[in-house]
């Protein structure tokens, strides 16, 4: 049985005001082209625009079904058969379908979903449909736990039937909400923590500090698959710094670093045009993230941290499904001090910061990458 369409869901996009929705829904239909193009899937395809549906008619729906169902705002895909919205025609494709997915003695439901205006209901479509396998098939009705479903989905003057439910990565359209600057180690934290931005449809610019090597680079190619767009990263040369830091902050060195990251990132997102920075912290986990070091950290505004209460186990889970757990190093700091302070004062931490010139060696930085002229850091921090 040859599928002739791919059938995409969306979930939080239809409960947005019309305006938003259809902003949304194009936003959605661009990335999914650029995905089918990026991955050479663009030949003989059609996409429709439906009420809470986007159908694309193609000859391989289900390849396209796999890579659309990465896609940030779909909630889930199907390769399907396309009919006519008439129970006759629906019986004869869902019949033939069901005799090449069903087993020898396994069990099947049939589920129907219709909308519309018909001579029938979606009850209707069940009974008759799970009659005729029935008598068609050595098989066995199981509505609770079946090894087999058949799918029937109405909608106004077309039928789709499909066998499999492709589950997306949900959220919103990448790109929707604005942009965001990410700082991306190439430990497991950060590059969870900015797929969950991106998920929420923020346009990402990663920031590394140290050298541009292939493992930040695959980082980042991987979160490509799920953005469809390319990311710009911006690495930042830091050890010169990072050296002076250590060595004049002591247990502090950890504090004073994140701080000055966090300074580096936020003046980026001044020539970026960015509406905050993202990290990767998560409360309790390491000595600069305790409470009291997350608020002395926070010198800039604002801060996004969609880490910061979960148990490392489930970052650990989520960077195993996106996969970047596997091309995650998590390289260790030589400048870590063997006792890091978990409640630094600010007022100790700026006072640190002077003796280094903190101040002035973010401007040389800054002024040798950006080729801006020098911005004062506010004084004010939000944590989020």
């Amino acid at each position: 049985m040859m599928y002739d369409t791919t059938i995409v869901r969306y979930g939080e996009i239809f409960l947005k005001s019309e305006s938003v929705k259809r902003e949304f829904e194009r936003k959605l239909i661009k990335n999914i082209k650029l995905k089918l193009n990026n991955s050479n899937l663009n030949s003989n395809v059609e996409i429709i625009r439906k009420r809470h549906r986007i159908y694309i008619k193609s000859d391989r729906p289900e390849i396209i079904a796999k890579e659309v169902a990465n896609i940030f705002g779909v909630t889930s895909t199907s390769p399907a058969i396309e009919t006519i919205a008439e129970i006759p025609e629906i019986e004869k494709i869902a019949v033939n379908l069901a005799k090449n997915t069903i087993r020898d003695g396994e069990t099947f439901a049939v589920r129907a979903y219709r909308t519309g205006k018909h001579t029938f209901s979606s009850k209707d479509i069940e009974i008759e449909l799970g009659r005729q396998i029935l008598e068609g098939i050595n098989t066995s009705v199981d509505l609770e736990n079946p090894d087999k479903t058949i799918f029937i989905e109405v909608r106004d003057d077309l039928g789709f039937v499909f066998d499999k439910k492709i589950k997306g990565v949900g959220g919103l359209p990448y790109g929707t909400q604005g942009r965001v600057i990410a700082l991306i180690s190439t430990g497991i934290d950060s590059p969870v923590a900015t797929w969950l931005m991106m998920k929420r449809g923020c346009e990402i610019v990663g920031v590394h500090f140290g050298d541009e090597d292939a493992d930040i680079t695959k980082i980042i190619k991987k979160l490509e698959e799920y953005s469809v767009y390319p990311i710009k990263l911006l690495v930042i040369p830091y050890d010169e710094i990072l050296s002076k830091i250590s060595a004049k902050s002591g247990k502090y060195t950890c504090v004073v670093c994140k701080r000055t990251m966090c300074r580096i990132a936020w003046r980026i997102s001044e020539v970026e045009n960015a509406h905050g920075i993202v990290t990767g912290d998560n409360l309790g986990q390491v000595a600069s993230q305790t409470l009291k070091n997350l608020e002395v950290t926070s010198v800039v505004s604002p801060i996004y941290r969609p880490l910061i209460g979960m148990d490392k186990e489930d970052t650990i889970k989520l960077a195993k499904k996106i996969g970047t757990y596997d091309i995650s190093t998590g390289k260790s700091c030589p400048f870590v001090p063997s006792k890091p302070a978990t409640r630094a004062k600010l007022d100790k931490i700026e006072e640190i910061e002077g003796k280094i010139g903190i101040d002035e060696e973010i401007d040389d930085l800054l002024e040798m990458i950006l080729d801006k002229p020098k911005r004062e850091i506010p004084k004010t921090y939000i944590i989020i």
